[in-house]
């Protein structure tokens, strides 16, 4: 019997006793025992014996697991995804990037980069650098955009900054593309300057990370992080 939560083997085990010794007599009565086994949906069942050598499916899986990335608008208290993507100069932007980890270890988000376009894709013209050099959120750098990352997150695998609506000057062109790149690397893994998350602090003049020390920001100014593996 299958159940949304169990998979459910029912059977009998009969018992017939062969007298004794003696067969005259007996010592102990014929019975039917029923047997329910139980085991969850979810888990792995096997049939044989189980080795020291066995790996279970799910540790399999994991390893071979493609990773579900998002990328949303969502509402000003992050509560839900914006149900309207009309903005106008002033507004803010508030973008959520996400991963679904499923059955894997725990994972970190980073935004490596993203690009906005006239045209999908990163590689359109014109374009516009928001985030770059591994984590830095560049167009925060500018005098005229408080554009951050948002400190902390609400999980490891959720990274969210706010972005300072603009449009590209001498064009009439109202619909504006944002590719990112996302990766992960291991939650317990320290930030380093290739996986970061910075925004620049123009109270202080100075790049600081969402986590991790503040000297893999120091090449957010330079424009040089070196190059992800």
């Amino acid at each position: 019997q299958i159940t949304p939560d169990s998979l459910i083997y029912r059977t009998l085990l009969a018992y017939d006793p062969s007298p004794d010794g003696n067969p005259a007599i007996v010592r102990s009565d014929p019975a039917v025992i029923p047997i329910e086994c139980h085991y969850p949906r979810r888990d792995n069942v096997t049939s044989g014996a189980i080795r020291p050598t066995w790996a279970p499916f799910n540790s399999a899986l994991a390893a071979e697991e493609k990773l579900l990335f998002s990328l949303r608008l969502m509402n000003e208290d992050w509560s839900a995804e914006r149900p309207l993507a009309g903005f106008r100069l002033g507004d803010v932007l508030h973008v959520q990037a996400e991963v679904g980890a499923g059955s894997h270890a725990p994972l970190r988000l980073f935004v490596d980069s993203c690009v906005a376009t006239l045209g999908p894709g990163a590689e359109a013209t014109p374009h516009y650098a928001i985030i770059d050099f591994n984590g830095c959120l560049v167009d925060g750098r500018s005098d005229a955009a408080g554009s951050a990352f948002v400190a902390p997150r609400p999980r490891q695998d959720v990274l969210r900054f706010r972005i300072d609506a603009f449009r590209f000057a001498g064009d009439p062109r109202n619909l504006i593309y944002i590719t990112c790149h996302l990766k992960v690397t291991p939650a317990e893994q320290s930030p380093d300057a290739l996986h970061k998350a910075c925004s620049f602090d123009k109270a202080l003049g100075t790049w600081a990370p969402v986590e991790g020390t503040r000297d893999i920001c120091g090449c957010c100014e330079l424009g040089d992080c070196g190059a992800a593996a």
